[in-house]
C-alpha cells in the first residue's frame, strides 16, 4: 500500500499522463508511473559561483596585515633570590581584499620560561606557562591612495595557564606538579601598547609594491604581587602592510 502523498502524486501524475493522449487508448501502468517516480533525481540549484569567503573583494591588489610581538615579564621573589624571566611571543595575521573590510582571525602566543621558580642543592622547579590561541579581529579602512586606517581588537580575557614541575636530585623518581590559578599579565601588557593598536594610521605603498611597517612599544612598568613578589614587563612588536601581489 503506497502513502497517502504517494497515492496523491500518483493519481495527479496519471491524469497529466492520461491527458497527454486524450483520443487514444493507451493503457497507463502504475508500477511505470511509481518508477518514473522514483527514478527522477532531485533539482540541483543552479551554480551560484564560490561561496562568499572566496570571492575577490573590491581590490585589485590585496593586503596582508601581520603583527607580531613580545611581550618579557620578569618576576622577582620578596623572600628568595630566585627569579625567572617568561617571553610571550604573539603572532596574527588576516588577509583584506575590500577597501572597507573586517577581519576575524586568531592570534597564536608561544611562551618560553628562563629561570626557576625555586632551586636548591638537590632539586629546582620549573614553570610552564601555556596560553595559546586568542581571538582578534582587525578592521581595515583604506582611507585613499596613500594610507589605511586599522583596528585591532584583541581578546581582552587572554588567560595563561601556569604549571610548576618539580624534580629532586636525591629522589629521581619522585615528581611534584603543580598548577595554579590562572593570570593575564600578557592580556594587560597588550592594553599598554604606544601606540594603540585600536587606531593606527600607516602610509601604504600606492603602486602595491613595498611592504609598509609600522612599530610599537611597551614601556617597562611594574607591578606588585603579594604575597610572593612582584613583575616588572615591557614589550615591543610590529604591524606590517604586505601588497599580496
Amino acid at each position: 500500500m503506497i502513502s497517502k502523498f504517494r497515492y496523491l502524486l500518483l493519481s495527479a501524475l496519471i491524469v497529466t499522463l492520461g491527458g497527454a493522449h486524450l483520443g487514444a487508448q493507451v493503457p497507463i501502468n502504475e508500477q511505470d508511473v511509481l518508477k518514473h517516480i522514483e527514478g527522477t533525481p532531485p533539482e540541483v540549484p543552479p551554480n551560484e559561483g564560490p561561496p562568499p569567503e572566496m570571492l575577490k573583494g573590491d581590490m585589485d591588489e590585496p593586503f596582508k596585515v601581520v603583527l607580531d610581538g613580545n611581550v618579557d615579564l620578569n618576576y622577582v621573589f620578596a623572600e628568595s633570590p630566585d627569579s625567572f624571566i617568561a617571553t610571550y611571543k604573539w603572532h596574527a595575521e588576516g588577509l583584506i581584499k575590500n577597501k572597507i573590510d573586517i577581519v576575524k582571525t586568531k592570534g597564536t602566543i608561544i611562551t618560553s620560561v628562563k629561570g626557576f621558580l625555586a632551586k636548591w642543592p638537590t632539586g629546582e622547579c620549573q614553570l610552564k606557562i601555556g596560553v595559546g590561541e586568542t581571538p582578534m579581529e582587525i578592521i581595515f579602512n583604506k582611507i585613499d591612495d596613500e594610507n589605511v586606517r586599522i583596528d585591532v581588537k584583541i581578546d581582552e580575557n587572554i588567560l595563561e595557564n601556569w604549571e610548576s614541575n618539580c624534580k629532586f636530585s636525591d629522589a629521581p623518581k619522585a615528581k611534584f606538579n603543580t598548577k595554579g590559578t590562572p593570570e593575564k599579565w600578557v592580556s594587560g601588557a597588550l592594553k599598554r601598547i604606544v601606540p594603540s593598536l585600536r587606531d593606527l594610521k600607516i602610509p601604504v605603498d600606492r603602486l602595491h609594491k613595498d611592504t609598509s611597517t609600522l612599530t610599537f612599544n611597551i614601556e617597562r612598568y611594574q607591578l606588585p604581587d603579594p604575597p610572593l613578589g612582584s613583575v616588572e614587563l615591557e614589550g615591543k612588536g610590529t604591524v606590517q602592510i604586505i601588497p599580496e601581489i
